[in-house]
């Protein structure tokens, strides 16, 4: 009995050491999320600059005076 529960104890040492599939989606989801971040500051970035844009439109529009 003890010699099955060590064949099988050192078959799934071999197998999970030798898996890298494990590796590779913690890789590609490290990515994502790096990609993500990027995107998520990249239209933050934008979204003040656009509305610091429209408010000194705003406020160029509302200073003109009419005759």
């Amino acid at each position: 009995m003890l010699d099955l529960i060590n064949l099988l104890r050192r078959e799934l040492i071999t197998r999970l050491w030798g898996d890298e599939r494990g590796v590779v989606y913690v890789e590609y989801a490290l990515l994502l999320t790096l990609i993500a971040l990027v995107i998520v500051g990249g239209a933050s970035l934008l979204g003040n600059n656009i509305n610091d844009l429209f408010t000194n439109i705003a406020s160029y529009v509302a200073s003109i005076t009419t005759p």
